[in-house]
């Protein structure tokens, strides 16, 4: 079985409240095993959330498959929508080597 660990690190101006914090950590952990269940399990997910001057939301996803890093942005209006930006794109780039990989694998 893998040992998986997804850390999410809000930087947001105010005092968001213990809820909302739950809530996006919550969120980005079932963004993670949505996209693994199809695709299989990684190393390390980080999602880092925060907010931007213009008052929209920005967030990273760095997932780590054998010493390999793929990292994505997103933005949204609001926190949950940047986490799901970051998560969609991370996810297609992730199928995307994963598909390669089995066409190499086949082939060579």
């Amino acid at each position: 079985m893998t040992t998986r660990r997804v850390e999410v690190v809000l930087q947001l101006p105010r005092p968001s409240g213990s809820k909302l914090q739950h809530e996006l950590g919550a969120f980005a952990r079932y963004c993670v095993m949505r996209i693994e269940r199809d695709i299989g399990a990684r190393e390390y997910w980080r999602v880092t959330i925060a907010a931007t001057v213009g008052g929209t939301f920005a967030s990273l996803v760095v997932a780590l498959d054998r010493g390999v890093e793929t990292v994505q942005r997103g933005v949204g209006h609001d926190a949950a929508l940047a986490i799901w930006d970051a998560m969609c794109r991370i996810e297609e780039t992730l199928r995307e080597r994963a598909s390669a990989q089995r066409v190499h694998d086949v082939v060579g």
